[in-house]
């Protein structure tokens, strides 16, 4: 069987189809860049028209809490031209959140110590403006004040570990209270304590003492609801022949009677003669105020004044156990006068007295009377202000230093007033009491 020859293929006509074949791929690569152009045109004549009416973020909704923290901030414009809304904010970085806090905590620290630095510069007061005639004693006495609460429940290994952890090298123990209790074994006095702990009190004593720490027996004076309420002659009574009680309903010993100042004078020589080194007499004053009916003192002789009466008295405890031995506290009023209103309290003031050791007492529950409230002397006499310490302090030193010589001198303040220490400092005064009440 014969095989059919296959028809030549006319050139002509091959060249020809291909022409074509090119020609219409490439009309229709015309028409879909066409049609994609018209879309895109049309896309982007939507986003001009969608974007005259959309609401825009302004520039200022960057927060400051995120400006300038943001690593990756969005960007205000897109890169078609078009601003974008931004509707969160970029949250800060770790690093950027720690910047902040450190700042942060650098800016507290320097204000804070700043300020500080600027009300101890403005309070202090020049040394050089200090009068020539004052004389400080340097015995550098940093005492604290020992309750008789704290003295029964504490051991003396206890008590010598506490004062020495507070570089404190003296300790008022509290022999005789504002109310009348005698908290040591003295005898049949009246108020003496009947506590079972007693017979260890003066072992305590002793054994402070042995540990180089100088022990002050506390002694209030006037101010004494038990021996008053014995009716032994030496209370203060009313007009009526009742007891007299101040504002706060405490009892009071007549500051005239003889054997008001016997009694006391007798409590100092005990606790002397038990191993104390000093005692500090506090009260020695008159009542200022009263609960309902004012003070009769029966005891007074004609003629004789406030002043008279407790100098008469302070003399009586200085004979019965040395000048040396008595420190006198009160408030600032009875080391100066400062007003001229007339001194209740003191009738004068105590620095003239036979003694030869004052304390100045700056305790914020002392009542000073109405003698500060008008007085030019201080800057500030409510709640205790540093500055009446400042005030107070310097005004007493100068007082005391016009009249002796040399003397021993200190200020008792409030534990809690934390600055209190430094600031009796400024005054010159290096002999301070810290009083821990309970």
């Amino acid at each position: 069987m014969k095989k059919r020859k296959k028809t030549p293929e006319n050139p002509n006509i091959t060249a020809n189809g291909r022409k074509s074949a090119k020609l219409r791929s490439y009309r229709e690569r015309l028409e879909k860049e066409s049609l994609e152009w018209e879309r895109k045109r049309n896309a982007l004549f939507r986003r001009r028209v969608n974007s005259a009416s959309e609401k825009k973020a302004p520039l200022t909704q960057r927060s400051k809490a995120y400006y300038r923290f943001s690593k990756n901030y969005p960007s205000v414009v897109s890169p078609d031209g078009f601003r974008e809304n931004i509707n969160e904010k970029e949250k800060m970085t770790t690093p950027a959140k720690i910047a902040l806090s450190v700042f942060c905590v650098f800016a507290f620290v320097f204000f804070f110590v700043a300020i500080k630095a600027g009300v101890a510069l403005s309070l202090y007061e020049d040394e050089t403006t200090a009068p020539d005639s004052v004389i400080v004693e340097e015995t550098g006495i940093n005492a604290y004040f020992l309750s008789y609460k704290d003295l029964v429940n504490k051991t003396a290994e206890q008590l010598v570990q506490e004062l020495s952890y507070g570089s404190f090298n003296a300790a008022v123990i509290e022999f005789k209270s504002e109310y009348g209790y005698v908290y040591f074994d003295v005898g049949s006095f009246i108020g003496a304590s009947a506590d079972r702990k007693i017979s260890t009190a003066y072992d305590k004593v002793s054994a402070l003492k042995t540990a180089g720490i100088e022990c002050i027996a506390y002694i209030s004076c006037f101010t004494d609801s038990v021996a008053a309420s014995s009716l032994s002659g030496m209370e203060v009574l009313t007009s009526s022949g009742a007891v007299f009680m101040d504002s706060r309903e405490n009892m009071w010993l007549d500051p005239y009677s003889a054997t008001a100042h016997d009694y006391i004078a007798g409590l100092a020589v005990k606790a002397l003669e038990g191993g104390f080194d000093k005692v500090m007499l506090d009260n020695v004053c008159f009542p200022v105020d009263f609960y309902l009916s004012a003070p009769v003192y029966l005891s007074r002789e004609e003629g004789q004044t406030k002043n008279d009466a407790l100098t008469q008295f302070i003399a009586t405890v200085c004979d019965a156990v040395g000048e040396d031995k008595v420190i006198i506290c009160g408030d600032i009023t009875a080391f100066a006068e400062i007003s001229a209103l007339p001194n209740e309290k003191y009738g004068g003031i105590l620095t003239d007295t036979v003694c030869s050791s004052f304390c100045l007492d700056l305790r914020s529950d002392r009542q000073y009377g109405v003698q500060l409230e008008n007085s030019d002397k201080f800057r500030y006499v409510e709640e205790m202000p540093l500055a009446f310490i400042l005030d107070a302090g310097t005004l007493a030193i100068t007082e005391l230093g016009n009249k002796k010589d040399a003397y021993f001198f200190c200020v008792m303040i409030d534990a809690q007033e934390r600055d209190a220490v430094r600031y009796v400092k400024y005054t010159g005064t290096e002999n301070i009491i810290s009083d821990f009440p309970d």
